[in-house]
């Protein structure tokens, strides 16, 4: 009898260290998402310089050379891999969206030059549903 006791408590006690040990891991999780988020967090909703912008657009690709996002044929990354961050921006007299690579792809300083002091905002960020870390950044001229 006693023995039946004993076995029932060390797997009840084997059960909660597994539960312990899991939500743990979840709250480290949580944390490192909300911290690696609120370094694109604060652009939302705030106007910022072109040359803000130029430096977020080369913190951005540096992220995704770090973690080797891959990229397609036309050295666009690929944007579904659960470590990888874009950014879109809409011009003022034009229809299409640019993305973060045409911009670094055709010459970061002729951006500079043209945009360095025109206001960007960030109106909407996406997140990634796996490891809720951001997705993407989407930026309007104003």
């Amino acid at each position: 009898m006693k023995r039946k006791i004993l076995v029932i408590l060390g797997i009840f006690i084997i059960i909660l260290i597994f539960v312990i040990v899991l939500l743990y891991n979840y709250n480290i999780d949580k944390k490192r998402a909300q911290s690696f988020n609120s370094q694109y967090e604060v652009y939302y909703d705030k106007t910022i310089f072109g040359t803000d912008l130029a430096t977020l657009l080369n913190k951005v690709a540096d992220y995704n050379e770090q973690n080797e996002v891959p990229k397609d044929s036309n050295e666009i990354y690929y944007l579904e891999t659960e470590n990888s961050i874009f950014i879109e921006i809409k011009f003022i007299g034009k229809d299409e969206i640019v993305k973060s690579e045409d911009i670094l792809f055709q010459d970061i300083e002729n951006f500079i030059k043209y945009y360095a002091s025109e206001n960007f905002k960030c109106t909407e960020i996406k997140y990634h549903e796996e490891n809720g870390q951001v997705k993407s950044l989407y930026f309007e001229q104003i």
